[in-house]
């Protein structure tokens, strides 16, 4: 009885982990399906959004276009010129003439209709086209357009300025909102100012173009004027304050590379994405917040979806459970009915248990099992001794490094006597780099071994590139060949010139290895070797991590030297002052220099005698 309870506590925990097993499944392919859900679908609003932005900023920039066009018109024409040279007084028959060129003008501009009023101003006298005369006021524009208190800052700038935005038009007494726009009109031989143009963009211009635009209620749609914001709702335009903060910039995903998206955080707490579309005026965006409801409505369905979906596994989970249960606890029985029974002495067989399944072969492994247990330990001994003679010939078989060094040597004088002089010396540097590699443990080696160690898988990588990249060694002083320093430190410094600096530019490089004597601070003499490429650079704020204690830049050739590795082994070999330190302009050069101090072999003896650091 005791067995048996024992039995059903493993079949419960089989069960327990099963479930729990499939359960975890459902929840990571639910989470998986929701997230990639997600972002699909905020993609795809995104994209829908900034196609009808798109399609609504093209309508406001055809009818802005029309409003240059004029604007454009009145600078250029002949008539406005002579008419601003000649000053003539109003009814004169320049007048007049001028006046009639620019009705006709503009009675031919498409969108005439967001032009209410269009004024042509020297110093005394002036033009006007105002739709709206009947209403307007009869102030002498020549007059009065100069104070208003934006005249200077629009007149003076050389592009187009709408830091004022909508105002009410202030010779109109309705008080109708227009945009207003001044620019300046020249003599008709020289660039200098005789006059000016005023020109009043209605708002309907903006408010038109979204009469057909649908979109949700919490969607909300933005008028940006260089710094102004205007909500556009219902046909009107009203001041909409920034209340919200920018939290990530999304452009990146945008189908066209003038859409500015961002993710922002309004003043309520909640999240948002808003979407713009430049406008063809300087600093003027059309902007769309992407419906909060809209997504939560499609996550609620995804979500009863997958919900549904993850009771439906569970459930079927749950039968799988039963049907096991029943398939499998009473073979599982009489199995253990079986062992016992061989247990006990009993190595008769039962036919009973092979059954036609898996748990059949089992049992009819438990049958031959009790009936040739003696055959069984002898063929085990032999299968022991098999084994042990298997991994003898295993043992003898490793290949040996001097049999790679020869094959290696042999394919060397193979490639040299058929003219592949490339293949040789690379079978040579790589004969070479096996041997210091496989070399011994010896911490220090000498400055000559590492740069002969450095040229070789230069070399390598320098057939790899095709020859594109150049390598440079200058030692100043013979001597500094003698010095001691740790074994694979400048190789790191020269694949990541490759693979990070130079590699990414997509060119030719030049790398420089200089190696010198320099005095330090103490009045000691150290060595510094600096690597330098032309790469791409590295950023500011990435070069004051690298040194970063878990932030190695690990080769793929050797993962346990990475740069902060080097530093660090550098700093505990010789003393905290010695080490590495990078400089680096992006797209231009990197350098980073190794100070050590100059050790030769009798330093190094006395340091290992007495236990000292000679750093």
């Amino acid at each position: 009885m005791k067995k048996l309870h024992s039995f059903g506590n493993i079949q419960k925990r089989i069960l327990f982990v099963t479930l729990s097993c499939i359960l975890a499944m459902c929840l990571i392919i639910s989470y998986a399906s929701y997230y990639i859900f997600q972002n699909y679908l905020r993609r795809s609003m995104i994209q829908s959004t900034e196609t009808n932005l798109r399609f609504l900023s093209d309508t406001i920039n055809g009818s802005m276009g029309d409003v240059y066009r004029m604007a454009q018109f009145c600078q250029n024409n002949s008539n406005i010129a002579r008419y601003i040279k000649n000053n003539p007084n109003p009814g004169s028959v320049l007048a007049v003439n001028t006046y009639d060129r620019m009705l006709e003008e503009y009675n031919s501009n498409a969108s005439k209709a967001y032009m209410p009023r269009v004024t042509v101003i020297t110093n005394e006298h002036f033009l006007q086209i105002c739709t709206y005369s009947t209403y307007s006021t009869t102030a002498d524009l020549a007059k009065e357009v100069p104070k208003l208190p934006f005249f200077d800052t629009l007149l003076e700038d050389s592009d187009y300025n709408f830091s004022v935005g909508i105002i009410p038009d202030p010779f109109l007494r309705s008080n109708r909102p227009v945009l207003p726009i001044i620019r300046p009109i020249t003599y008709q031989y020289n660039s200098v100012q005789g006059g000016y143009l005023f020109i009043e963009v209605s708002a309907d211009l903006f408010t038109d173009a979204l009469s057909g635009y649908a979109h949700a209620e919490d969607s909300h749609v933005y008028l940006t004027l260089d710094g102004n914001t205007y909500l556009l709702e219902q046909n009107q335009l009203a001041e909409a304050p920034s209340i919200y903060e920018i939290k990530a910039d999304l452009t990146a995903t945008a189908q066209t590379p003038d859409i500015l998206i961002h993710e922002v955080s309004v003043s309520d707490g909640s999240d948002r994405i808003i979407i713009s579309a430049p406008l063809n005026m300087p600093n003027c965006y059309i902007s769309q917040s992407i419906s909060v409801s809209e997504l939560q409505g499609q996550r609620i369905l995804f979500l009863k979806i997958i919900g549904a979906a993850l009771v439906g596994i569970l459930a079927i989970g749950f039968l799988l459970m039963m049907l096991m249960d029943r398939m499998i606890h009473t073979p599982v029985a009489r199995l253990r009915d079986k062992i016992q029974r061989i247990a006990e002495g009993d190595f008769s067989r039962e036919p009973s248990i092979e059954w036609n399944h898996e748990l059949g072969d089992i049992g009819r492994g438990i049958n031959n099992l009790s009936e040739s247990v003696t055959l069984l330990m002898n063929r085990r001994i032999e299968d022991e001794k098999q084994k042990q003679d298997l991994e003898y010939q295993m043992l003898q078989s490793q290949i040996n490094p001097h049999f790679i060094y020869n094959t290696l040597n042999s394919i060397k004088w193979m490639a040299t006597i058929q003219g592949a002089n490339g293949i040789a010396e690379m079978t040579t540097a790589l004969s070479r780099l096996l041997k210091s590699i496989a070399k011994g443990t010896q911490l220090l080696v000498s400055i000559r071994e590492e740069l002969d160690f450095l040229v070789d898988y230069f070399t390598i990588q320098n057939y790899r590139y095709g020859g594109t990249i150049t390598f440079v060694l200058q030692v100043d002083d013979p001597a500094i060949y003698d010095s001691k320093i740790l074994r694979f430190t400048l190789q790191p410094f020269v694949e990541n010139s490759i693979f990070h600096g130079i590699e990414p530019k997509g060119g030719a490089g030049h790398i420089t290895v200089h190696a010198c004597y320099e005095d330090s601070e103490e009045g000691q003499r150290d060595i510094r070797i600096d690597v330098t490429d032309d790469g791409v650079g590295i950023p500011p704020q990435k070069v004051a991590r690298i040194l970063e204690e878990g932030n190695d830049n690990r080769a793929d050739f050797f993962r346990e030297i990475g740069v902060s590795n080097v530093h660090r082994r550098l700093q505990y070999e010789f003393g905290s002052r010695y080490g590495i330190a990078v400089e680096s302009v992006v797209g231009e050069y990197t350098t980073v220099s190794v100070r050590i101090p100059e050790t030769t072999d009798r330093q190094e003896g006395q340091c290992l005698e007495q236990d000292i650091d000679c750093g």
